[in-house]
């Protein structure tokens, strides 16, 4: 990882994140901090940022926002999300298959507290799928996700791996895009048969189904890869979903928040699509 992804490997050790978690054995003896974080800033509008592409590494996800968003012009509180068990929200601490409910209840009770009239969920990747799935389960509001890497069962598909592998032009010119698309497609594709096997397939999160569930839905902003063969397949679900904006960003990678981000675009597109959701006053 810190060849392959040096930017993202240097803030996971900054802040702790390269451990391995053992479940506690009893929601008892849970220590939520270890999976959520808040800040209070007194905004109207909080943002709850799920780990993203760092899923499979468990991490905080904070140093994918809080810079960036640094100096858009915005006041925010956060609600800092992560999985330390990888296992793609679906368990909860104590090993057992309840993770949506008990992720919804920790991120609920923030979201109380804070007592914002407008929230947000923000996630890349994995990160994605969450934000789309806890929006059927919470008062959020709006989403904005990049390349939400969901259903992880088609995502990691061995249709998706083979046209990767494949992509002989892409290895050829793009090899670091390259090995950062197989790299994460395998990644999705371990967690499926983890989880199947943990969780089993029936309490497996169906991040569609969940965001579904509120009439009408949540209003969703999805940034996706076009260059990038299986998030630019994953967007075909959307097609239906009138609450559902996407936008195509040019680029080979997965990760394409690190590419916005080395341009300069991120905070202010991020910006512009929270303003965008934002409620008439």
């Amino acid at each position: 990882m810190r060849v392959l992804f040096p930017g993202i490997a240097q803030s996971l050790e900054q802040e702790g994140q390269f451990d391995l978690h053992k479940h506690p054995g009893a929601l008892g003896d849970v220590d939520v901090s270890r999976h959520l974080d808040v800040e209070n800033n007194g905004s109207d509008t909080t943002l709850i940022c799920f780990a993203g592409m760092a899923v499979l590494y468990a991490a905080m996800p904070k140093f994918e926002f809080r810079k960036t968003l640094a100096g858009t012009g915005g006041t925010y509180n956060y609600v800092w999300v992560r999985d330390i068990y990888r296992s793609y929200y679906d368990l909860a601490p104590d090993g057992s298959p309840n993770g949506l409910a008990f992720y919804a209840h920790i991120i609920g009770d923030a979201l109380e507290r804070l007592g914002a009239t407008h929230n947000i969920a923000i996630g890349a990747s994995g990160g994605g799928a969450a934000a789309f799935a806890f929006s059927g389960l919470l008062p959020i509001h709006q989403i904005i996700t990049f390349n939400p890497a969901f259903p992880i069962n088609e995502y990691g598909s061995w249709k998706n791996l083979r046209g990767i592998l494949f992509n002989i032009s892409k290895l050829i010119w793009q090899p670091k895009a390259y090995v950062e698309v197989l790299f994460v497609a395998l990644g999705v594709r371990f967690l499926y048969w983890r989880s199947r096997r943990t969780a089993g397939i029936e309490n497996m999160m169906n991040p569609l189904e969940c965001y579904c569930r509120k009439n009408p839905p949540a209003r969703a902003t999805v940034f996706f890869s076009t260059n990038s063969l299986p998030d630019a397949r994953q967007i075909l679900q959307f097609h239906n979903l009138p609450t559902v904006a996407v936008i195509p960003i040019v680029s080979e990678r997965h990760n394409c928040m690190a590419e916005l981000k080395q341009r300069g675009e991120l905070g202010s597109i991020i910006h512009a699509a929270i303003q965008n959701g934002m409620p008439v006053r």
